[in-house]
């Protein structure tokens, strides 16, 4: 693939290191944002690894509110939000008392546009100052990226043509997808992924209501007309 293929697999790559892994990280949002008056709002949304619950809109404004808190003093921001799900894994029912923390850092372009990076845990990180830090690499690194790559969304605009909500699937999902409509079964999918077949039963029950379709030829044929390959 091109250009945007690469960009955003080279983030991909980045946030895979092992400094990044051992914060379990559940959901990671590049966008651009532009701020006029004190008022924040969110241009385009660039990059999303992890689930949002919630309308892409829903996103957007989530976004905004935590740029508009991490404005006042323009660093590397955590911020606690006791039940927020509209991003990363959903809460189970036992974890009523857990919260959601969220990092935070943009880099400017201009006066009033800037690169932003969010980053999201259901819990609470106990080193700060290791997930500050890192914030800080990652929003850098995305800057070079989106500079020298024309880094645009993180799937192939075909994927969104096609009529795919490109915001609901995962990275893995996508894989799945592809799997899917390759014809591997159950079985092969798992040992490939190196997942259990209960597994990958559940998650392509879940990419087929995400997808809109009821079976596998159907699921084919949209991932055919987006060409993932």
């Amino acid at each position: 693939m091109g250009s945007i293929d690469s960009s955003w697999r080279t983030l991909q790559a980045f946030i895979q290191i092992q400094a990044f892994r051992d914060l379990d990280i559940d959901c990671t949002v590049v966008g651009l944002s532009t701020q006029n008056n004190g008022a924040v709002q969110i241009k385009e949304v660039l990059y999303l690894d992890g689930e949002i619950h919630e309308a892409p809109e829903i996103l957007r404004r989530h976004c905004a509110s935590l740029i508009a808190v991490w404005a006042a003093g323009q660093t590397a921001t955590l911020i606690d939000l006791d039940q927020c799900a509209c991003v990363g894994r959903q809460f189970e029912p036992r974890e009523f008392g857990l919260g959601r923390r969220f990092a935070i850092h943009a880099v400017p372009f201009d006066a009033t546009q800037w690169l932003f990076v969010v980053i999201s845990y259901a819990s609470q990180w106990s080193d700060i100052g290791r997930v500050k830090k890192l914030i800080v690499e990652l929003a850098t690194k995305a800057k070079q990226i989106h500079a020298v790559a024309g880094f645009a969304t993180c799937l192939p605009p075909s994927l969104i043509a096609s009529g795919f909500d490109w915001h609901r699937f995962t990275s893995r999902e996508v894989e799945i997808l592809k799997l899917v409509a390759s014809g591997l079964s159950n079985k092969q999918i798992a040992r490939q992924l190196g997942s259990s077949p209960n597994t990958v039963r559940n998650q392509i029950h879940a990419v087929f209501q995400k997808a809109g379709v009821s079976n596998r030829t159907e699921l084919a044929l949209r991932v055919a007309s987006a060409d993932l390959s």
